[in-house]
């Protein structure tokens, strides 16, 4: 069974990924993750993501790499959060 969950990911800082030329700007991004649940009960498996980018007036949709994904903006957060007020 597969399941698709949508979120929009907020990035305070402006960011680079695996795959997708160039710096991406900070803002607000969607992005569409696809996972494998087994029929065992197991852990999911076969995550892909999609970010959706856009550019010049263009979206784009890129497929990256969930777990790099989750570790770029887990520390934009921390680093946001450990930003003196």
């Amino acid at each position: 069974m597969t399941a698709t969950e949508r979120r929009t990911l907020a990035f305070a800082r402006a960011f680079t990924l695996s795959g997708i030329d160039g710096t991406l700007p900070a803002g607000e991004y969607q992005v569409e993750l696809d996972t494998v649940l087994p029929a065992d009960g197991g852990d999911p498996k076969g995550v892909s993501a999609f970010l959706y980018v856009r550019r010049g007036g263009k979206a784009y949709a890129f497929e990256v790499d969930a777990e790099e994904l989750d570790r770029i903006h887990k520390a934009d957060q921390q680093k946001t959060a450990n930003r003196p007020k």
